[in-house]
């Protein structure tokens, strides 16, 4: 069979100037290191994994110079967002290939997902969060780096599920930004899961209660049921920061909220921007000024590089 180009190959917007190739990249503690970088990160380094499908669709991957890995601590960079589960059966695939040869191989995913899913709200839900990184482990991985995971809620190195977790957050990266242009304004979270996103910036958390799931036949949903915000913001810039926006609810909800209170500007932010559906146009009806995200997850928010945070604290360190 004859490999085709992936349809999974995602578009991007070409972010970062600077795209050092793996072979480049020198590791900080001098010991035998590789970097294999997938085809759908190719926006921030140069790749070395080609991702193709066989006709029937199924995945093909080649990875260049994959014998550079034999005894090396070898780190791959693979985004799994958008279309999760094919891109977690090619990570997969490539854990693998890699842990047949390597010392100890550790996943780079900008993006991590099915995190959300950590706890059993409904008897009969499956565990995912769990469950992916079990297999991760299965693969060959023996850690996993990642931005701001959403069931951490902090960074930090953590050992959960037979892996490391090492998770980074990029709080700093937008606090710093939206400083830069709002001096005196209040950072909040909209709830007290991201609240470790506005420490640092004596920023406030705001109080999220959930309902149950909706009754819809394709979609598992469960809306915010109620937000409220007990200090002051009148006459205040506030920003909002979280980890994510998905559909945009809770956002759209602490923006009105806030607005409501006599906030005289508000700016929201977030490390990972899916703005699902029509959620980047819902928050800016909202009153949103500005919207930002890192490039995690590539949009017309992405504003935040990752490429620094990768250089200076993940690629060539475990």
């Amino acid at each position: 069979m004859v490999a085709e180009a992936s349809g999974g190959a995602q578009q991007t917007p070409p972010m970062p100037e600077f795209k050092p190739s793996p072979s480049e990249i020198l590791p900080p503690d001098g010991k035998p290191y590789h970097l294999m970088v997938s085809q759908n990160c190719s926006y921030i380094y140069s790749s070395n994994i080609e991702l193709r499908n066989f006709p029937d669709k199924e995945s093909h991957i080649f990875m260049h110079r994959l014998e550079e890995s034999r005894g090396k601590n070898v780190q791959i960079l693979h985004r799994c967002y958008p279309k999760q589960d094919s891109s977690l059966l090619q990570l997969f695939i490539m854990g693998k290939t890699v842990g047949e040869i390597a010392s100890r191989t550790e996943a780079i995913i900008p993006y991590l997902p099915y995190a959300r899913q950590d706890k059993i709200w409904k008897h009969g839900e499956a565990l995912s969060a769990e469950i992916v990184l079990q297999m991760l482990s299965a693969a060959g991985f023996t850690s996993v780096a990642t931005f701001d995971c959403h069931f951490l809620k902090k960074a930090g190195v953590f050992s959960y599920k037979g892996l490391q977790l090492r998770n980074f957050s990029l709080s700093e990266e937008l606090v710093s930004y939206f400083k830069a242009r709002k001096p005196d304004a209040l950072f909040i979270s909209p709830d007290q899961g991201a609240a470790y996103m506005v420490g640092e910036a004596d920023g406030k958390s705001m109080v999220k209660k959930r309902g149950e799931y909706k009754n819809h036949k394709k979609q598992a949903v469960r809306n915010v049921e109620s937000l409220e915000a007990n200090f002051e913001v009148s006459d205040r810039d506030v920003v909002i920061l979280d980890d994510m926006i998905a559909g945009g609810g809770t956002m759209i909800r602490a923006t009105k909220a806030v607005l409501a209170r006599g906030a005289k500007s508000v700016c929201c932010g977030c490390t990972h921007g899916l703005f699902l559906g029509d959620a980047y146009t819902k928050l800016q009806l909202a009153g949103a000024a500005e919207i930002v995200s890192s490039n995690t997850i590539s949009s017309e928010a992405s504003k935040i590089d990752i490429l620094n945070v990768l250089r200076e604290k993940i690629v060539g360190r475990f």
